[in-house]
């Protein structure tokens, strides 16, 4: 907890401090563009079938979520959420090293020794999410969310972009010796991680005093969940994750095994998205400032539950991309304002546990669609040849019940001034 502040020095505080998350997202996108992005293809090199692909994101899913059960009491614990969020960060990068060095262990290992590997540095991120959260927004107003946020958005989505394409590009150099990339990339991924880490340590932290009265332990939370309007969301977002995990982790295993695309082709395919979000996220921002975060998220979920269901048109390219085009325009928006709805919801004294409640929810859902999702790839009738493109069409259906079932039992919260809208 910082010491106490004059009024203008937390003023100046709180100023640098967003300036500092800015520098200390675009670090978090390289990290992003050199890592996360190609966790799944380095498991396609290493030989991981359609099964262990599936598990490898399921266990990824699954012990983040439990290790969400004590997120809250950390913070609390500690007395500050800074202080769980850079410790955490730290050790986050430290686990690209072990991830690094995976093409020099026998072969028989790699591929399970990735999976644990992966599955310990998405749960160290996801130690330091909830906290972050509650910290960004106690340091970002609440009508200025949506234009920080999409700013902010822009900016990591161009990074990540450019990142990607580097990665990408230094595959395909390695192409004779693509195990080895991996090592490249991985070893950039962990600097880039390091220097976020490094801009979240200058942060400042706003004092909150959490009282007894706004502990609830997650079997109250169960108990409520369908009747709160937080609850509900979460029921919403959960169906909803699954419903996309399903299908989420075959499409690099399509793309480069299926289609046989070179690294440099699938790189184009995949960065399309964080290309069109860098157009679309500040549209979104205003129109949620404007309209209000739910009537995005409904708008959003439509599109996104229909793109899977075009793959069934065709495997072209230049079609794939105006696919990814559109998921990266329309993900930008539902990624946005689900984070907004959130901090909306919720006062600040009870945030990092309500968010650490929505993600354990969250990610057994994606864990579930993961492991499902994994078994139908491998049993499941092929459709025009291909067992995935049935995947991805099970996928498209689900999140459109989840959509037009599920959100309309979720209400707006944010007070909408109607001359704006």
């Amino acid at each position: 907890m910082e010491a106490h502040l004059s009024k203008q020095q937390e003023r100046s505080a709180v100023r640098k401090s967003l300036k500092y998350s800015i520098k200390d997202g675009v670090a978090f996108a390289a990290t992003t563009g050199f890592g996360d992005n190609y966790i799944n293809p380095f498991a396609v090199a290493l030989g991981a079938s359609a099964f262990q692909i599936g598990l490898l994101s399921a266990a990824s899913q699954f012990f983040p979520s439990l290790a969400q059960l004590k997120v809250a009491d950390l913070a609390e614990r500690f007395g500050s959420r800074k202080k769980v969020i850079v410790r955490f960060v730290f050790i986050h990068a430290i686990m690209l090293l072990p991830m690094a060095m995976i093409p020099y262990l026998p072969e028989y290992m790699r591929v399970y020794a990735l999976i644990g590997f992966c599955t310990l540095y998405v749960s160290f991120a996801s130690f330091a999410g909830p906290a972050w959260g509650s910290l960004m927004a106690n340091l970002v107003p609440e009508r200025k969310r949506g234009a920080f946020f999409s700013m902010r958005g822009r900016l990591i989505s161009l990074v990540t972009v450019a990142s990607s394409f580097l990665a990408g590009y230094l595959l395909q150099f390695f192409k004779k010796h693509a195990l080895f990339g991996f090592t490249v990339i991985f070893l950039i991924a962990m600097i880039s991680r390091y220097i976020s880490w490094y801009f979240l340590c200058r942060m400042y932290e706003p004092p909150l005093e959490v009282k007894r009265e706004h502990y609830f332990s997650t079997g109250e939370f169960l108990r409520r969940l369908n009747a709160g309007n937080f609850g509900r969301f979460v029921i919403f977002h959960s169906c909803f994750s699954f419903a996309v995990f399903i299908a989420s982790p075959f499409f690099p295993v399509f793309m480069l095994r299926d289609l046989g695309f070179s690294y440099i082709t699938y790189t184009i395919v995949t960065t399309s998205v964080p290309l069109a979000s860098i157009l679309a996220v500040s549209y979104w921002g205003r129109r949620a400032d404007a309209l209000g975060n739910r009537q995005i998220i409904w708008i959003c979920s439509l599109v996104i539950s229909v793109l899977p269901a075009m793959w069934l048109i065709s495997r072209q390219v230049y079609f794939l991309i105006i696919i990814q085009i559109l998921a990266g325009m329309f993900w930008a928006g539902f990624n946005l304002c689900s984070s907004n709805f959130i901090y909306d919801s919720v006062i600040p004294e009870k945030r990092t546990r309500c968010i650490a409640y929505f993600n354990i929810f969250n990610g057994f859902s994606i864990c579930a669609g993961n492991l499902l999702g994994g078994f139908l790839a491998t049993h499941i009738p092929p459709l025009f040849g291909y067992r995935l493109i049935t995947l991805f069409a099970v996928s498209s259906l689900l999140r459109i019940l989840a959509s037009t079932l599920l959100l309309k039992r979720v209400k707006e919260i944010r007070k909408m001034d109607v001359n704006m809208a």
